[in-house]
């Protein structure tokens, strides 16, 4: 055996001996379980098909852009805007397909593979214009660390299995009834089922596709394009330094981490109603670089470069009445920003010296010009917004289902539950102190419907009497789009007040999301305007400074703590089941709902009194959604008899009784409760099945010819 072969052998040989030692260690000593490695890759394709949803969506939307406004807007503006317009599109495109009976997987994916190839030209010029643009203010490395560990946690619960409230209420269960039907079906006795769905059919897309964590995502990554659309508002109409400012005071609201990952709509309603009032401001602003200036031409007849001029100005009036029927396809609630837009519209047309399309040769025609923004933005959203209301119109006879019923009607839906719902005269009433201490009292939290989806955190507060006072003080040098602003903002608040003031029910700091987003590019801008106030002894603005560095720290411990309440690792890691994970977050409900799966023959139908979510019940479940089956079935049939007869009717064979929710609402309303004919129900025609905790009573429904089979017994 020569040298060169014993120089090769002998680096062989503990080569071998270093993939034995290795080998055989860690075949014994596993690292890790095949249990982590399929969590890890089901949490990672969750990821993948909420990308390939968005990238679909950033390739539509940005092209549609294009088509619509050239190339009047950024790179930046295009990834915001076009990514928001294309899920639009996508949330349209998921409601025909269930309409036409496409709620299918594979009809699903091939329309996502060939949506796709529709829209890789248009990636690929976005990708190539990657790196061409210069971030000219780079966020503090601060900054960079709050919103980082802020986005992770979020991200870290968007990515477990969804046990929200609204979301096993309505949101993720209407598409789940859908999907199982292979199409949009009515006769649905949800209320919350009518309403504007553009969100519900990006998750029916999702859900197709992969599952509710997908779903869950896709609303998760409006935060981003929230942060990124205020960001704009503040560069494009107040100022280049106040854009970081407002983002941070935007991402200092925890109900923006704790909304993020959830499978709600209200991030999407804050995206489109902004997106809605950032073209409009493009429009109404001649200073922006978005629109030829049409001064030159506005003493002069009309010519092909005016027609031009006037073509892109209302392209961009089309762009912000998409954006309001988007947003209107997503809360009824989302009038507001149309409305406000559009008499922002009307006061342009009309007021003396107008930003508008009115040429002055011709009076009569120059007022239809001046007209045409605000009648262009109105026809257009009510067209984008349409589709749901056609929808309620044909399935329930209310486009504004269950709302306006004394006008409308609507199936199953009566005057009892109409004014059950609108639980008229339970809000804080026109009591001066009260209302005046509302942003305070907002602040807190403390008397909110749902505490940890509504807590605004104190910056928006603390900077409310700076922006006040500077908008005062700088009104003849300030930014001409800040008016807007705090009209739109101002008139969010006003219509959040008049819910309060009416109904309980709504005191939830989540419905004014639009207009504190609306807040944030002005307090970011009157936040940079600090220093104007220092003086060589106090520096307002690094005292200011300092609080808010405070406010976020303790902010991030604050959700940081919260996440780990929840702890999502085990979960994520595959440390514990989806089963284990859901039994330890929802406790007695999602274990009532396991055994009701199991325990139960598959063509039961179950009522549920005093429960609203149904999301995890496979079998035929008839939620209790607005609290007030039992109430309204002592209204219409008065006996325990009579109800049983219109239970045994209707096919019902089970009914599921949860007790703290019925607890609740004897605290609340216990005029609402007629004890004696439940405790009579329970008596004579309910057989107790199963029990769970103390919380949840399964029973089977005993009736037979008129007569309680347990009374003949």
């Amino acid at each position: 055996m020569n040298k060169s072969m014993i120089r090769w052998l002998v680096p062989g040989l503990l080569v071998l001996w270093l993939f034995f030692v290795l080998g055989s260690f860690f075949a014994v000593q596993k690292p890790f379980a095949a249990e982590n490695v399929a969590a890890i890759v089901s949490a990672l394709l969750d990821l993948l098909v909420a990308v390939w949803l968005l990238a679909i969506s950033l390739g539509l939307g940005s092209w549609l852009l294009e088509r619509l406004v050239g190339d009047a807007f950024s790179f930046g503006e295009t990834v915001v805007l076009g990514t928001g317009l294309g899920l639009g599109l996508l949330g349209l495109l998921s409601f025909g397909l269930g309409l036409v009976g496409l709620f299918h997987p594979l009809a699903a994916y091939a329309v996502t593979v060939g949506l796709s190839l529709v829209a890789a030209p248009q990636l690929w010029r976005l990708f190539r214009q990657i790196g061409t643009g210069r971030l000219t203010n780079p966020p503090h490395r601060l900054v960079v660390i709050y919103l980082t560990i802020t986005g992770l946690l979020a991200l870290s619960v968007a990515l477990l299995p969804p046990s929200d409230w609204d979301g096993l209420f309505y949101h993720l269960t209407a598409p789940k009834l859908y999907l199982e039907a292979g199409r949009i079906v009515s006769g649905i006795d949800v209320p919350h089922f009518s309403f504007p769905s553009l969100m519900e059919m990006l998750f029916a897309w999702a859900m197709l596709l992969r599952g509710d964590i997908a779903a869950k995502l896709l609303h998760f990554s409006f935060a981003p394009l929230l942060a990124g659309l205020v960001y704009l508002t503040a560069q494009c109409f107040l100022s280049q330094k106040s854009t970081w400012p407002a983002v941070v005071i935007l991402a200092s609201m925890p109900m923006l981490g704790t909304l993020a990952g959830w499978a709600y709509n209200d991030l999407a309603l804050a995206f489109y109603q902004l997106a809605s009032l950032y073209a409009a401001l493009c429009f109404l602003s001649p200073t922006i670089n978005h629109q030829p200036s049409a001064v030159s031409a506005r003493h002069s007849a009309i010519s092909g470069q005016q027609l031009s001029i006037i073509n892109h100005q209302l392209s961009i009036v089309i762009l912000s009445a998409v954006f309001a029927g988007l947003a209107m396809g997503l809360k009824y609630t989302s009038f507001v920003t149309p409305v406000v837009i559009g008499l922002l519209l009307l006061w342009n047309a009309v007021r003396p010296t107008p930003y508008t399309l009115s040429s002055t040769s011709h009076v009569p025609r120059s007022m239809l010009y001046a007209l045409t923004p605000f009648l262009l933005f109105c026809l257009i959203a009510l067209l984008v917004a349409s589709p749901w209301y056609l929808r309620n119109w044909f399935f329930t006879g209310n486009p504004v289902y269950p709302f306006l019923y004394g006008r409308f009607g609507g199936s199953f839906w009566d005057s009892f539950r109409a004014e059950w719902y609108a639980a008229a005269g339970t809000g804080i009433g026109w009591r001066p102190s009260t209302l005046l201490g509302l942003p305070w009292l907002l602040t807190l939290g403390v008397r909110d419907a749902n505490y940890w989806d509504g807590r605004t955190g104190p910056l928006l507060l603390l900077f409310l009497p700076l922006v006040i006072g500077w908008a005062f003080v700088r009104r003849h040098d300030r930014p001409t789009a800040l008016n807007a602003l705090l009209v739109y903002t101002a008139a969010h608040f006003a219509f959040w007040t008049l819910g309060v003031i009416w109904s309980g029910a709504l005191w939830q700091s989540r419905l004014l999301l639009p207009g504190l987003v609306g807040l944030a590019p002005v307090a970011g801008w009157v936040w940079s305007e600090l220093p104007r106030l220092d003086m060589p002894q106090f520096s307002f603005s690094r005292f200011v400074n300092i609080a808010v560095v405070l406010t976020l720290a303790l902010t991030v411990i604050d959700v940081g703590l919260l996440t780990m309440k929840i702890d999502p690792l085990p979960y994520l890691a595959g440390l514990e089941s989806r089963d284990t994970y859901l039994t330890r977050r929802l406790g007695a409900y999602y274990a009532a709902m396991q055994q009701l799966n199991t325990d139960l023959p598959s063509e039961s139908t179950v009522v549920f009194l005093w429960e609203p979510r149904s999301y995890y019940c496979r079998l035929d479940c008839r939620p209790d959604s607005i609290l007030d089956t039992f109430p309204h079935l002592v209204y219409q049939y008065r006996t325990a008899e009579a109800i049983a007869q219109s239970w045994h009717d209707a096919g019902v064979t089970n009914v599921l009784i949860h007790r703290n929710g019925l607890q609740f609402v004897l605290n609340d309303r216990p005029e609402t409760i007629d004890t004696e004919v439940l405790s009579a129900l329970e008596e004579n025609y309910l057989q107790p099945v199963f029990e769970v905790a103390g919380a949840y009573q399964v029973f089977a429904l005993e009736f037979e010819s008129g007569n309680s089979l347990r009374a003949s017994d």
